[in-house]
């Protein structure tokens, strides 16, 4: 029996998870860092990867009206960085362009170094502006060999369940003949015999 396609891309995208998990990819949501009510905002905010660490990180927030609940677009937010025990402040906006769902604002940029970090949220719309704080630490980053080598095993994987496909359809290939034969025998004996009545010879 032939493997469907379907039977066959589900191994590859188990295998992407396993190679690509979601600690090691940016995308609005992860950890959810703060969830308050600042005003007449309610302002959630969410940090990847997870675990948090130095490199590139992505920090996204939903800001909503909170009386009514509903998405605030107009709003305007800036995510500001300062390391434990430094006075150099790391400003960035966020955008719903780097973001991946529009409800989010996301700002997505390169985290220097490990430790202890002090966030400010800041939130500007038709309310007024807020400040959110809160706290967050960094491991250390990930060694550049473990981040790059799922980009060199994903063509090899690719490469064996295309291998492993061919290798099914040539079974499948080979056992149809087989599964034929029997009516194929007894077609045959069939003709024959009828060829034998005709003749007038008994059959065997």
């Amino acid at each position: 029996m032939t493997a469907s396609p379907c039977a066959l891309i589900r191994p590859v995208l188990v295998c992407g998870f396993l190679f690509f998990p979601a600690s090691r990819l940016l995308a609005d949501g992860g950890v959810v860092r703060l969830r308050d009510q600042a005003g007449a905002y309610q302002v959630t905010v969410f940090t990847a990867p997870t675990p948090f660490r130095a490199g590139p990180v992505d920090i996204s927030v939903l800001v909503l009206d909170a009386d009514t609940g509903e998405y605030m677009p107009q709003a305007r937010v800036t995510v500001r960085l300062t390391a434990r025990g430094s006075s150099d402040v790391r400003e960035y906006p966020a955008t719903t362009a780097a973001a991946t769902n529009k409800l989010f604002q996301a700002a997505v940029f390169e985290l220097p170094e490990p430790g202890w970090w002090d966030v400010e949220v800041v939130v500007e719309g038709p309310y007024g502006p807020v400040f959110l704080h809160f706290e967050v630490k960094a491991d250390e980053p990930l060694p550049r060999w473990l981040e790059l080598w799922p980009w060199f095993a994903w063509p090899a994987v690719v490469v064996a369940f295309f291998c492993l496909h061919q290798v099914l359809v040539r079974r499948a290939t080979e056992l149809r003949p087989a599964a034929g034969a029997g009516p194929a025998l007894v077609l045959s004996k069939l003709t024959r015999s009828s060829k034998q009545l005709a003749e007038g010879v008994p059959g065997q």
